[in-house]
């Protein structure tokens, strides 16, 4: 009975972040589903602070980094660099396409998917359309190397940093294995994306419509400081095994500080710019998942092949499947107890394979990624007209190349 409610539980949660009725948040959903497996399911109130308490390195590190990127955006660091690529192209439309699929893999890589979805997004549709540029194969561009290029590090992706944590997996490790990966996938990306988008690329583009760069002053220039410095520490916590969200709380209050100071920045503006409900998100989908292992997958058994390659083919389709049937954050969660259970050489496979197909695999519907949904809503607030059909198109000819180019590549690393 315990086992049949927890799935119950589950499938509902699932649904409801799926359909959002009313438009109601995930966060939301994710806490009802917390509440549920609270009140009817095996999971106990006093479980709730066990799992805050385990995961308060990550929720810490999102809260940092979160306050840190509003504080960077708002200082003008990233138009800055939007900026730099269009001057650097020299008016050629391919290269400011590259420049600018180059800086999203970058900025994804460094500082998360949702930096680029939700920050880098508008800025480039800006830079594009005051040089009268189709902005939608920039826009595309955006979203999917958003995806694509979040496999290198922990940080770059809220599933890598779930797997990461909940396996103790080491930061060199994680990064050893999947800067392979990650580089097939970016660079098959965005090969696959010239060609898809060779007729709307134009070959140049006028080079007086440049707009002057922002203010290069002492806020841009404290934010891009903090900035770098934050990434050190985090790569330098990574590398001694040591908390990533000392770096990130640290990089955040050092920055705030310096706004307040300087009376740059208006602390209640900042609270509504930081997208809180992330954090409810994460502890309401692990309550959710901590509840179906209690009351189910600690009595179920599952045969993960244990072959290597068996093993790294299983979590890539599977995860692909399931991300875009139920999203890649829940289902990067769910993965994670099967992982938990595989022993050997496959239980690697089996991670990193997962983490493949969470990250890329998601990007075949608009749904697939909590990222792209919040693009798809950015750029259509911006009177772009991208159908669920045409993102489908992109997403049909474009993922399954990228998917098996990663692939591949994780495969030649574990061999």
């Amino acid at each position: 009975m315990t086992a049949l409610l927890s799935i119950a539980i589950v499938a509902a949660t699932l649904a409801l972040i799926l359909i959002r009725p009313r438009g109601i948040s995930e966060a939301w959903v994710a806490a009802g589903g917390a509440a549920a497996m609270v009140l009817l399911g095996p999971m106990r109130l006093g479980d709730v602070p066990d799992v805050i308490r385990e995961t308060a390195d990550v929720l810490f590190f999102l809260a940092g980094m979160m306050v840190l990127t509003v504080l960077v955006e708002q200082a003008g660091v990233f138009e800055v660099l939007a900026e730099w690529c269009a001057r650097i192209a020299g008016g050629s439309g391919i290269a400011l396409f590259c420049l600018v699929f180059l800086l999203g893999a970058l900025v994804t890589a460094l500082l998360s998917l949702d930096v680029t979805v939700i920050v880098l997004t508008p800025i480039v549709y800006a830079v594009t359309l005051r040089r009268g540029l189709n902005a939608l194969p920039f826009m595309f561009a955006c979203t999917f190397v958003a995806n694509t290029a979040s496999l290198v590090f922990p940080i770059s992706n809220l599933t890598n940093l779930l797997v990461y944590h909940e396996l103790a997996i080491g930061f060199p490790t994680f990064a050893a294995h999947m800067w392979l990966p990650n580089l097939a996938a970016v660079v098959t990306n965005l090969l696959v994306f010239l060609w898809l988008f060779r007729a709307q690329l134009p070959r140049r583009f006028e080079t007086e419509t440049l707009a002057p760069l922002p203010a290069v002053d002492w806020w841009l220039l404290a934010a891009a400081t903090v900035l770098a410095a934050t990434l050190v520490g985090l790569f330098a916590l990574g590398l001694t095994h040591r908390p990533l969200a000392w770096a990130a709380l640290g990089g955040a209050a050092i920055l705030f500080a310096i706004g307040t100071a300087g009376h740059r920045i208006a602390p209640r503006s900042l609270g509504r710019e930081v997208a809180w409900p992330v954090l409810v998100f994460v502890v309401g989908m692990l309550l959710v998942v901590r509840g179906l292992e209690r009351g189910w997958l600690d009595g179920a058994s599952f045969r993960v092949p244990a072959n290597p390659t068996a093993a790294l083919l299983s979590g890539v389709v599977a995860t692909t499947i399931g991300s875009n049937v139920v999203n890649n954050v829940p289902m990067t969660l769910l993965a994670i107890p099967v992982i938990e259970r595989t022993a050997g050489p496959a239980r690697d496979a089996l991670a990193y394979g997962v983490l493949v197909g969470a990250n890329i695999g998601p990007t075949l519907t608009t749904y697939g990624s909590l990222a792209t949904m919040l693009w798809l809503a950015i750029v259509r607030r911006r009177g772009l007209d991208v159908s669920t059909r045409d993102y489908l198109r992109v997403g049909l000819l474009g993922t399954p190349p990228v998917l098996v180019a990663a692939t591949a590549a994780l495969w030649l690393v574990l061999r």
